[in-house]
């Protein structure tokens, strides 16, 4: 892929996570906010979300980046690293206070504080994802084990931001805001890093 494509990827996600930061402004919940919760809600599976959410918490992802640091050999892919991981974490308490809102009213499983918009664990969990499947393509690895290894790492921010909204510490928007505001973070990144490189 041309580095050119990562900054039109970054900046198309960029106006996904606007438009919908329109609806939060206004203090409006999007229309697929309170029925999917309601829908998702209705699947037993609160024990086994309970469980995935934790992956997303800061000492979690904090773990992973640590070894993920230590096994990296390029000095320049430990740059990305951090400076990705960095600029995620600064943007997600820049926006929440930014936008102040408030978590949803439905009932909480698992204790949550601060605002609701965009979801830290969402943003946490796609931009480490992302960073690692940049890594495995970056190998010498077959294609098939870099694909299966794709798969799976994009299933952890996927049942990351599920787990938050069916816990009820997050609306819908909440994740999909998040899921945005990472991928656009983080192509801007690679388009940095590729350019550089």
């Amino acid at each position: 892929m041309k580095n050119i494509y990562y900054l039109y990827i970054s900046i198309f996600f960029f106006f996904c996570f606007f438009f919908i930061s329109i609806f939060i402004i206004n203090g409006n919940t999007i229309f697929f906010d309170v029925p999917f919760y309601e829908w998702l809600h209705g699947l037993p599976l609160e024990e086994f979300f309970k469980f995935i959410t934790d992956f997303g918490d800061v000492f979690w992802v904090g773990t992973f980046v640590v070894i993920t640091f230590v096994l990296l050999r390029k000095r320049k892919q430990r740059e990305l690293l951090i400076g990705a991981m960095a600029l995620e974490v600064i943007a997600n308490l820049l926006l929440k206070n930014f936008f102040r809102r408030e978590r949803p009213g439905f009932t909480q499983l698992v204790e949550a504080s601060g605002y609701s918009f965009p979801s830290g664990h969402m943003m946490a969990s796609t931009t480490l994802a992302l960073l690692l499947i940049s890594f495995i393509w970056e190998t010498k690895w077959r294609k098939s084990i870099k694909i299966v290894l794709t798969i799976l790492l994009l299933c952890y921010p996927l049942l990351i931001g599920l787990s938050r909204i069916y816990l009820g510490v997050h609306y819908t928007s909440d994740v999909i805001g998040g899921f945005c505001i990472s991928l656009s973070l983080f192509t801007f990144c690679l388009f940095l890093y590729r350019s550089l490189k």
